[in-house]
């Protein structure tokens, strides 16, 4: 059986029997992978550590060709976004995080980039309390690195620039319209909104929170990553209104 070695983050990890565990990680080289850890359970496990949700970790695990599950031979703690007293803003935020990636991300398809997203965003948010901004741009680049998001930069009818005047988004078709030709017809994006979508294409995640959205924006671009996100995965997230209360207060 190969032993393949991997740069991880630890998605979600569920009982195997009485000491075990299935983990389910991304990771950088080979994708979402599931293997189980043997023994993890138990008080003097190597593993135990290393393999709680949204560790970064290095990774060693047996994959036999054909199937879904491997097992885990050996992980190296590199970091816990999670072990140095989080606040809940922080547990809320990272654990949403987790799910879009469990959720948008299939077995075994690599995708090196939504890995890069992913522990860039647990770093801003640990650098910087997790707020609006840093769960639109999250999920923004999720979609977008997964091939779900529409080019929301032009209208789809005339070719005219949408960033100054907003736009109006068709989300089922994936168009996308002007003022003019949309006729107030489909889902608003206000001119705020619509221009941090271009500066999100421009600037890492720590430097886009640097300048918080205004709560107009925000709003505008809450409803067009969650309406994406619905259609493409047919479910709400559960973290989602968890995260939400923790970020609005409503």
């Amino acid at each position: 059986m190969p032993v393949y070695e991997a740069e991880a983050i630890v998605l979600r990890q569920y009982s195997l029997g009485d000491s075990d565990r299935i983990v389910v990680c991304i990771t950088r080289e080979y994708g979402k992978i599931r293997a189980a850890a043997q023994g993890v359970k138990k008080p003097k496990s190597r593993l135990s550590g290393a393999l709680e949700p949204l560790s970064h970790v290095r990774l060693e695990f047996y994959m036999r060709e054909g199937r879904d599950l491997g097992q885990v031979r050996q992980a190296e703690l590199i970091h816990s976004f999670l072990g140095r007293n989080p606040s809940l803003k922080q547990v809320y935020a990272f654990s949403y995080f987790a799910e879009i990636v469990n959720e948008i991300i299939q077995d075994n398809q690599p995708n090196p980039s939504l890995f890069r997203l992913l522990l860039a965003s647990l770093k801003a948010g640990e650098e910087r309390v997790p707020d609006p901004s840093l769960a639109r741009y999250f999920e923004i680049w999720s979609l977008k690195l997964s091939g779900l998001l529409p080019n929301y930069a032009y209208c789809s009818n005339c070719g005219k620039c949408v960033k100054d005047d907003g736009f109006y988004a068709w989300v089922g078709s994936g168009n996308v319209f002007c003022p003019e030709c949309a006729r107030g017809r489909g889902l608003r994006i206000g001119p705020e909104a619509a221009s941090a979508l271009q500066d999100m294409n421009r600037f890492p995640p720590e430097m886009f929170m640097s300048q918080p959205l205004a709560e107009d924006a925000a709003a505008d671009l809450e409803r067009l990553t969650q309406r994406l996100l619905e259609l493409h995965l047919e479910k709400q997230l559960k973290s989602y209104r968890i995260l939400r209360e923790a970020l609005t207060g409503q």
